[in-house]
């Protein structure tokens, strides 16, 4: 993936399967797809950016910097992933016997996998082309927004499963630091919907459900998608007024990124030809797909409010479920990086998120058949928000730490090789080094998390210890 002008993003077993002069010397070609008349170029691994694949397969990323830079070219609009599961993609890749390249589209996103899970399991739909050996590196578009979610890096061999794995972006930026400015902002809905709360209402009168409609309104972004009146319709009427108010194409589309954008008010239920079917052959169906749905009964303890409370409390348990696994993920995100906080021997607060969302999750599972779903929704809503911000921090505080670790561990290695240098020169008791040395060495070890202080000491430590020994 080109990123910005000059600088590429690959698997690193890509450029190791180029050979071993590609990781020192100019000898990986890049071609670009797509854009006829596009000169070819050579490309380096950039220096400090090469993460190359452990045993268990974690890393394995590469940035490269092309001998000439295109900046006409546009780069990959990199996102962090949010939600990874049901997602709609698509990549391109050059798996044999296609050497033009080839499309894989409407591959869904299936869930964290792979060693300390910084993979995501990647499903293509079968029969048809799947994601295999000959698309690593590509990048994997979401297919709502085009914004680039990951990198695939590896496939399960099965022909018959389907099965390939990608990088996101939180975890190429985690290895390798440098891939941070070139990832942007999550896209925002498309303008024009409304994002409003999954909802059963049991207003008793249409006038008090318009009322609460309007109370929703001021959280939304956009326009209602259908208000259906069921009045005399049969479930099939129902679910075809629907589809008049909002075009199978903007559904799926919305669907796949933000299921809470499509929203639609059913009024009149009861007075439907058959209330029960229209329950389950209009409204469910779209509740299951994960669209906003508001219903209107004629009273609170109808059949068809209780109807509507059960779904909504089985939609709020598969939801609890989902939260349980990402303050899981916060929580092990907490602890790695109170580790790596140690390791480095840095200062710096860790944000102690886990314990309050735990005690939040544990208040949420214990409110099983709650009279009023609802309220148990906004709570989930805003407690899933509140993880996901909080992971989110924890991993850009990881990577940050990682990076001043790998600063330190250079500046560290250059210190010392210069001191080797001065003893085999026999200037192991020069009073001058030794007084550039011993304060470029207390830099480094009284504060290990700020390495840039230590920067011009070991340099002015360096430049006497060469001017010394004539090497200046």
């Amino acid at each position: 993936m080109l990123l910005g002008e000059s600088t590429v993003l690959t698997c690193a077993h890509v450029v190791q399967a180029a050979g071993e002069e590609a990781l020192s010397g100019r000898h990986v070609l890049v071609r670009f797809v797509g854009l006829p008349g596009m000169p070819e170029s050579l490309a380096a691994v950039r220096p400090g950016c090469w993460a190359p694949p452990s045993e268990d397969g974690r890393g394995d990323i590469a940035l490269l910097e092309l001998d000439e830079a295109f900046p006409a070219v546009p780069g990959a609009p990199l996102v962090r992933l949010g939600a990874v599961r049901d997602r709609l993609v698509h990549t391109y890749g050059f798996p044999h016997p296609h050497r033009h390249g080839v499309w894989v589209n409407n591959a869904e996103l299936a869930g964290p996998a792979g060693a300390a899970g910084e993979w995501i399991q990647l499903n293509s739909k079968l029969p048809g082309e799947r994601v295999r050996r000959g698309f690593s590196g590509a990048g994997v578009i979401d297919k709502a927004t085009g914004a680039v979610l990951g990198m695939v890096v590896t496939e399960y061999t099965d022909d018959q499963a389907g099965l390939a794995y990608l990088i996101p972006v939180e975890v190429i930026v985690r290895h390798v630091p440098e891939v941070a400015r070139w990832v942007g902002d999550p896209p925002r809905p498309p303008a024009g919907w409304l994002v409003v709360l999954i909802k059963a209402g049991d207003s008793a009168v249409a006038g008090d459900f318009l009322v609460e409609m309007r109370r929703e309104r001021p959280r939304a972004t956009g326009r209602l998608a259908a208000l259906v009146d069921a009045t005399g319709k049969t479930a099939d009427e129902v679910a075809e007024h629907v589809s008049a108010g909002i075009s199978t194409e903007e559904v799926t589309t919305v669907l796949a990124t933000n299921p809470e954008d499509v929203v639609v008010a059913v009024t009149g239920v009861e007075a439907s030809r058959a209330p029960e079917e229209v329950l389950t052959g209009a409204v469910k169906p779209l509740m299951d797909k994960g669209a906003t749905v508001l219903v209107q009964f004629s009273r609170p303890d109808s059949p068809g409010a209780h109807l509507a409370r059960r779904w909504e409390n089985e939609r709020n348990a598969r939801r609890l479920d989902r939260l349980a696994l990402l303050v899981e993920m916060v929580e092990h995100e907490e602890e790695r990086t109170r580790e790596r906080a140690a390791r480095l021997g840095s200062r710096t607060s860790v944000p102690g998120h886990a314990a309050d969302l735990s005690l939040r999750l544990a208040v949420l599972g214990s409110a099983r058949e709650p009279i009023d779903p609802g309220r148990v929704r906004r709570a989930l809503a805003v407690t899933e928000r509140d993880a996901e911000t909080a992971r989110h921090e924890l991993v850009r505080l990881y990577a940050d730490l990682d990076a001043r670790a790998a600063r330190r561990d250079e500046l560290l290695g250059r210190l010392r090789a210069y001191n080797a240098m001065a003893t085999a020169a026999g200037l192991m008791e020069d009073e001058e080094l030794a007084g550039l040395y011993r304060p470029a060495m207390a830099a480094l070890t009284d504060r290990p998390d700020e390495p840039e202080a230590a920067a011009e000491l070991v340099e002015r430590y360096g430049c006497a210890v060469r001017r010394r020994v004539g090497k200046a």
